[in-house]
């Protein structure tokens, strides 16, 4: 894993003063394939996560999310997680269907 993800989660945890439960982070080829996952997923390169965080809303950890300088931000409502990494450029937030 990144340590620079890591940096930034332990960074989310401590500004909203919870628990940053990881569903998903690293991922091999024939995992990735298996949950679905994109070529190319940042998870291939230990550059991305999946968290949930309980009691607390998706929407608001996602403007948290945004200011720490997560650059993609996955927001799946319906599974009640986000997808995020620290993918080069510019921001990145899309919407899930998962």
């Amino acid at each position: 894993m990144s340590p620079d993800l890591l940096a930034r989660l332990n960074h989310l945890r401590m500004v909203i003063n919870k628990p940053v439960y990881i569903n998903s982070g690293y991922r091999c080829k024939e995992e990735n394939q298996r949950v679905g996952g994109v070529s190319g997923s940042y998870h291939l390169l230990g550059m991305a996560v999946d968290i949930h965080v309980q009691d607390f809303l998706l929407y608001d950890l996602l403007l948290y999310a945004h200011e720490i300088g997560f650059n993609g931000i996955g927001f799946y409502e319906k599974k009640n997680f986000l997808h995020l990494d620290i993918r080069p450029g510019p921001k990145h937030t899309w919407k899930g269907n998962k």
